[in-house]
């Protein structure tokens, strides 16, 4: 069966991940061939695993770029793309580096981390606690906005009388 490659936005998809076409084509290429991206009436997709099973930088911008991420500087974590950017969180995950912080500062270790969300690997437990102590205002900006959001809406209680 032919490879119908005539209708793959090239140039778009170079523009998004900053490369050339031919870069873009060769990381597109490689990832149908091992099964991490696919085409089906014209639509682009590509497999959760294909950001951690990318074998390039262009690979991993384009796959980050068609799965509607954003990236940072660290492979585990990631950001949906909006305005303002959606909060950091482990890629594959809706756990946020703000979660894994809150375990840090209470003390808790990579084991304790690991042995409370065991969907997470150590990596991904370590890789959010370096992009907290990398990006620590951050971080902590987001954990005062949720807690005043949850103080504004958690449920008042009644006092109990004697």
């Amino acid at each position: 069966m032919a490879k119908r490659t005539s209708k793959l936005p090239l140039e778009a998809w170079a523009a998004a991940v900053a490369t050339t076409a031919e870069d873009v084509r060769t990381a597109w290429d490689d990832l149908q061939r091992r099964g991490l991206g696919t085409t089906k009436g014209g639509r682009f997709t590509v497999s959760p695993l294909a950001l951690r099973r990318a074998n390039s930088p262009v690979q991993r911008k384009l796959a980050a770029h068609l799965a509607g991420f954003l990236l940072t500087e660290n492979s585990f974590i990631v950001r949906r793309p909006g305005d303002p950017p959606g909060s950091p969180s482990i890629l594959n995950t809706r756990i946020t580096v703000e979660h894994i912080a809150r375990y840090f500062v209470d003390g808790a270790g990579v084991a304790e981390i690991q042995r409370d969300l065991p969907q997470l690997t150590r990596e991904e437990i370590e890789a959010a606690i370096q992009y907290y102590l990398n990006h620590r205002d951050e971080i902590e900006r987001d954990v005062r906005r949720s807690d005043s959001i949850y103080a504004a809406n958690a449920p008042k209680q009644e006092p109990i009388a004697p």
